[in-house]
């Protein structure tokens, strides 16, 4: 039988609406996005990571760096399109499997990575695997909380969601390393934008309205988005005493 391929793809654009530039931006001496491929590529699990994106200042910054890149088209409404695309030319089978890994995360941890290829590989049923932890905070817009059972997403939202009512219950905020099975991601890519996600603006709703089974598993940890000019100097702070810090 032949074992799948893992390739780990990273979706960036050089506009930011709230931080301009932010996947360029210097954190402790690297531009963020070489923080985010390098990282990625300590993945133990990974067979290659590369960066797909439509700015070809942000492909130089990454060549210059020893990173793979794709260019993609500037049309696409969010990452899954684009790494979509740039898996087309990958030659890839069926059944193999493709990280996203969000490119506004400089604190990645590899080993996030590997747990979800090895979820994947344990439960072939999924289409698409998604990690979570739990919070305590569920109000904040800018976190998508999940709804599941036995291991099985249902819904996503940026809502507070379950709602308590007879009792309490845990929020599940979703972690953004996601792991697409290769036929799962065409399938995504081959569909139209669907209601729900136009709705909550969260792009794997249309994987959920087009019948895609996305699994879960509960993660420990998380690493800090960028989103913010607070986030960037925060994650400034971190970096600089951070444990991989100086090993790529």
């Amino acid at each position: 039988m032949d074992v799948a391929k893992k390739v780990g793809l990273i979706p960036v654009r050089l506009e930011s609406s709230r931080l301009p530039k932010k996947a360029i931006l210097d954190i402790a001496g690297r531009p963020m996005i070489v923080h985010v491929a390098k990282r990625a590529a300590m993945a133990r699990l990974l067979d290659e990571v590369i960066v797909c994106t439509d700015s070809e200042e942000i492909a130089n910054i990454c060549l210059d760096n020893s990173i793979k890149i794709i260019l993609t088209k500037s049309s696409h409404i969010n990452g899954t399109e684009r790494i979509a695309e740039a898996s087309d030319g990958l030659n890839l089978n069926e059944k193999d499997i493709i990280i996203d890994i969000q490119g506004d995360e400089p604190l990645l941890m590899p080993q996030m990575i590997d747990n979800v290829i090895k979820f994947m590989e344990n439960n072939p049923v999924n289409d698409i695997v998604v990690p979570y932890i739990t919070i305590s905070d569920g109000l904040s817009p800018n976190r998508v909380k999940i709804v599941e059972s036995n291991g099985r997403i249902y819904y996503m939202s940026r809502a507070s969601v379950p709602y308590s009512f007879l009792e309490s219950t845990h929020i599940k905020k979703h972690l953004s390393i996601i792991g697409f099975k290769r036929q799962a991601l065409s399938k995504f890519y081959e569909c139209k934008q669907s209601p729900l996600e136009r709705v909550e603006g969260i792009e794997l709703l249309r994987a959920l309205e087009n019948g895609l089974i996305v699994g879960t598993y509960e993660e420990h940890g998380e690493s800090l988005a960028v989103d913010t000019r607070d986030d960037y100097d925060q994650v400034n702070r971190l970096m600089l005493r951070d444990s991989l810090f100086g090993k790529y």
